[in-house]
Formats: structure tokens, sequence, C-alpha cells
């Protein structure tokens, strides 16, 4: 994290707390922020005297004086949601944010103070993306052309209903009308789009499972059963995964030692990517076939060296 980055936070970190009638110490906030007192006290006796009304207490005490208090306006809350806004929506998709700074006119002042780390893949084609929302919205559906990876191409046609991103990626998911399932497309292995005249009516129930479907899917390699394996996790894999608690991961099982949990999958290689990361602090339980996938693929990399 850059120093303008952390005075920053310091800054607002004590500003908040002047703001809520709390008393704040020159040596606790030292200590606390891992600076000189002579960088605190430049803070109190310079930049916040400043800005503000100030008083010194005393012992390194200070505060506001007691009734002053800058209004937290009505748009304050509102300007914080908007740098969190903005500040997501330029990690993910850069290439938005001069549509984005002309829609939210209100200053929301607090982007600096975020750091992310999203990395989304760039949009594609702004395009196809306005094509298909609009599709979405008016339940419209829409025929193109589909590259799959071993590069064959098919014409389909298709029901829409969310853009999605899975691992920084985006994907259409759509109900294909010649399998009569959901399926996931890889936004740029679509083209030749276009959008059919007519609109499509589901009946209540096939749209309420939908939905649950719709809400539910987290992986690209989506397909309509999901298949499970147990995974023991120890030492960073089971710290972080713990703290992470991914949406396809339930623990049933945990110690001061390792957790187990269940791991919902619909690729082999969505196993084998998370524990090929976390090597040697996972390893898969109760499915032979994915331990010899794994054991071949080692074994194979090892060759090289």
């Amino acid at each position: 994290m850059s120093k303008t980055y952390k005075t920053h936070i310091r800054h607002a970190t004590i500003f908040n707390r002047l703001n809520t009638g709390q008393i704040v110490n020159v040596n606790e906030l030292a200590e606390e922020f891992g600076v000189g007192v002579r960088t605190i006290q430049k803070d109190l006796n310079e930049f916040f005297p400043s800005l503000y009304e100030i008083e010194y207490l005393g012992n390194g005490n200070y505060r506001f004086p007691k009734g002053y208090h800058i209004q937290s306006s009505e748009d304050e809350e509102k300007r914080i949601a908007l740098s969190l806004m903005k500040s997501l929506q330029h990690s993910a998709i850069p290439e938005l944010d001069e549509y984005i700074d002309a829609l939210l006119k209100l200053d929301s002042k607090y982007e600096s103070l975020f750091l992310f780390d999203l990395e989304f893949e760039s949009i594609p084609n702004i395009g196809t993306f306005k094509v298909l929302l609009q599709a979405i919205n008016q339940k419209v559906g829409v025929e193109f052309v589909y590259t799959k990876s071993n590069n064959t191409a098919k014409e389909v046609m298709v029901h829409p209903y969310r853009i999605a991103n899975f691992k920084s990626f985006w994907y259409l998911v759509a109900y294909d009308v010649d399998d009569e399932r959901i399926k996931l497309y890889y936004l740029k292995n679509i083209s030749k789009l276009h959008t059919l005249y007519e609109n499509f009516i589901a009946n209540e129930a096939i749209e309420k499972e939908l939905e649950r479907i719709c809400s539910t899917i987290d992986s690209p390699w989506y397909e309509d059963e999901a298949s499970f394996v147990t995974l023991k996790l120890e030492g960073a894999a089971k710290r972080y995964l713990g703290r992470l608690q991914p949406s396809y991961l339930s623990f049933v099982k945990q110690t001061q030692e390792y957790s187990l949990a269940r791991m919902r999958y619909y690729h082999d290689i969505e196993v084998l990517q998370l524990v090929k990361r976390w090597l040697p602090d996972i390893t898969i339980v109760d499915n032979p076939k994915l331990q010899q996938k794994l054991q071949k693929m080692l074994q194979e990399y090892l060759k090289v060296f």
C-alpha cells in the first residue's frame, strides 16, 4: 500500500473518531498506525486545524470542541457508497469509467481510499452487451454463432436470462431452445448475434426454476447435475478457504489441524485446479479417479525438469 493511501486512511480514521465525539491520543495513534509521534502531532497541529476546529486537552489528547460536529450530510453515506461502487467498477471494468462518471454526478471523493484487485476480463464488445441486456429485459430470444474451445462452430437460438462473470470471464446464461436446458456461453465466442422478433413466454413453474438456477450458478462449467468430492484442508488452505468460505465448499468437519469440506463441481478441472493451487495443503479424500488424474498431471509436470 502506498504512503499516500496510508495517509488518507489515517486521516479518515482520525476524522471519524473526532467527529463522533471521541478523544484521540497522540501516542496511541502513533502506535496504531505504525508512524512516529511527530507525524501524528503534525496531523493534529497542522492538518486538522487547517480544516476544522480542534482543541488540545493536554497529555497528548485532542478532540473537537463540545457541540462541534461536521454534519454528515444527507449525501455523505451516498458518497461513501458511490466511492465504493466506482472503485469496484474501475478495478473490474475500467473501460466503463467515462460512462459511470457521466451518469454519477455526485462528488464521491473517497475513491482513493479503496483498493481492489478484481482483474475482470475486459468487456469483449459493448455492443454485444447492449443487445443482450435489451433482449434479457424485453424477454426476446436471440440467435448467434457459438464457437467452442475445439474451434467447432454452431448456430444456436436461446432465451437469454443473465450476463455473469465467473473466474473473471464474461458469460451469457441462457436457455438453449434445442437442448431444452440452461447453458453458459462465453461472450468472446459469440458472433453474428441478432435478436428475434417474438417474445418468449415461460409458465410460472419454469420461470421459478430458471430463477433458482440463475441465482445459484457459480461456475463456468455449470451443468444440470453437480458432482461432489470430499477434500482435506490443512495449513494455508485451511486458513484461507475457511476465511473465504467459497460457495462451492461446505465444511463438514473442522479441527485445529485440518478441515473436511464437500466441494460441489461440474467438471473435474475445477477440483484439480483448486488442489494444484494449494498443494500440499489439500488432498482428495474419496475420489480415486480424481486422485489418479492429479497424480498423472503432476508426473507429466515433473518430467519437464
